[in-house]
């Protein structure tokens, strides 16, 4: 990985009625508060003493975990006591309105979890996994529940920098179904709750039983300032991120692969969930990512008050599901290739909300010998204004498209495909030469080109194909590919 320079505040001043003065900036190493760092040691307690020493002081410092494996997790099993979790954990590094703290390691620092910590429904009464039909079991005392690994809460000026969090989720004791989907309960790389002017860079967060991390923050009028940049989040349980409230947050030269490819997968297993549940959710910016072969979508945003979020020079490859689904406006994608399928797009009243893909490329690009889910290319019905402006789309084995409009739309309404190429590679099924079904869409300037002669025979039908409501606005040509 290449890595970033991450500069932060150094002193905070503090003002108090006729009085300021400068508090001091203290550094401390993990190891000053007990942690070996061995790889053998359970060095959980360490960690939370270092947090307890930074909190009472408000931040203000710098932790320093050095070159290391640190074995951490701590879990409880309560045998069912009142108003507990079968199994209770602990979060290791819980910050709480702390200003001005980093925490730095090095290529060599990693934290651990210990082998055998329970996830899932578990007998409240024996600790024994609970295996149940039940998609929606919501009953706590069943809970096993491992924790958050760093967890900022109404923090502002922090950072984690260079450091490895292995959640070991391939040696946990798994327990039965939780909540919806799977096995619904805390065990995340990073939480990020309320807070604000954070950094995370040159991360890897990997193996968790839940999240890689999580951007919790209600919406406020400053913007949140949150900035993930050069860091990895792989074979994660449920998501490599997921962003459930906040505005402002920059995701760069990151990695969101691989998500429910590890020992067990909780829905919707995507590389990165786009959902506003505490609050509203916009102004994201994500370039230079990656989204690969996750158990679910790529990155989806179906769900709540999402808006406005560009991905730009991004590749998303959809393996056993679509690479994309959205639903949510102002979505706009710029330079990506998008291979394994596309579905949906917003519905939008207007051009500034609509979705939009400029210069990108579209394929069924089989990923390490695999083919790719689905049929088409791209799936969307009574989306308007769904535009595509200078982008390629290359059908080896799948058709084009499946998109549908009603008729009563307008032209304003209608699909838009603008200077673009269709390139069809595969003649061998009369059926996928007619590259789909098309029914409200616009061409303009588009050039339509086919490996060899058959498939240009067939296909000459796609540009003149109107079925009520397509519209040829000029421009649009066919070039021959013959062998």
């Amino acid at each position: 990985m290449k890595f970033f320079t991450c500069c932060f505040i150094s002193i905070t001043i503090i003002i108090f009625p006729g009085v300021a003065f400068t508090q001091e900036y203290i550094v401390k190493d993990i190891k000053s508060f007990g942690a070996k760092g061995d790889g053998k040691t359970n060095d959980h307690k360490a960690f939370q003493k270092a947090a307890a020493y930074f909190n009472d002081r408000g931040g203000i410092g710098k932790l320093i975990i050095s070159k290391g494996i640190y074995i951490i997790g701590k879990q409880t099993f309560t045998g069912g006591k009142l108003n507990k979790p079968a199994y209770e954990g602990e979060d290791v590094l819980h910050f709480a309105n702390v200003k001005n703290l980093q925490i730095t390691g090095t290529a060599k620092s990693i934290l651990k979890y210990k082998d055998s910590l329970r996830f899932g429904a578990f007998f409240p009464n024996t600790g024994l996994p609970y295996e149940h039909t039940n998609n929606s079991f919501l009953d706590n005392s069943y809970a096993a529940v491992i924790g958050s690994c760093i967890f900022f809460d109404n923090c502002s000026e922090v950072s984690v920098v260079n450091l490895t969090i292995d959640g070991n989720n391939n040696s946990q004791v798994i327990g039965g179904f939780f909540n919806s989907g799977g096995r619904q309960l805390p065990h995340y790389g990073i939480f990020i709750k309320n807070s604000m002017n954070v950094t995370i860079c040159n991360l890897i967060v990997h193996h968790m039983a839940l999240d890689g991390i999580c951007v919790s923050n209600k919406i406020n009028l400053l913007k949140d300032s949150v900035r993930i940049l050069n860091s990895a989040f792989e074979y994660n349980s449920r998501q490599g991120l997921s962003w459930i409230g906040g505005n402002d947050l920059l995701v760069k030269n990151c990695k969101f692969n691989n998500t429910g490819k590890a020992a067990f997968s909780s829905a919707p297993g995507a590389g990165v969930d786009i959902e506003a549940e505490v609050g509203p959710i916009k102004n994201g910016n994500f370039s230079n990512c990656a989204f690969i072969n996750n158990t679910g979508l790529g990155v989806v945003a179906e769900a709540g008050n999402s808006s406005d979020c560009t991905f730009t020079n991004c590749t998303f490859w959809g393996v056993t599901t679509r690479a994309l689904w959205i639903t949510r406006p102002g979505f706009t994608f710029i330079g990506c290739n998008i291979y394994g399928g596309f579905i949906h797009g917003y519905n939008s009243p207007d051009e500034k909300n609509a979705t939009k893909f400029i210069n990108c490329i579209f394929e069924d690009k089989p990923y390490k010998g695999k083919e790719l889910f689905g049929n088409y290319l791209i799936e969307s019905i009574n989306a308007k204004r769904v535009s595509f402006s200078d982008c390629k789309f290359i059908a080896n084995k799948k058709r084009l498209f499946w998109i549908s409009l009603d008729a009563k739309t307008t032209a304003e309404e209608k699909y838009k495909f603008k200077n673009c190429l269709f390139q069809i590679n595969d003649a061998s099924d009369s059926n996928k030469v007619l590259l789909g079904f098309i029914k409200g869409i616009a061409f303009k300037d588009c050039t339509f080109a086919f490996k060899n002669s058959e498939a240009k025979k067939k296909g000459l039908n796609f540009i003149t194909y109107k079925e009520g409501i397509n519209a040829d606005l000029g421009g649009n040509k066919i070039a021959s590919h013959e062998k």
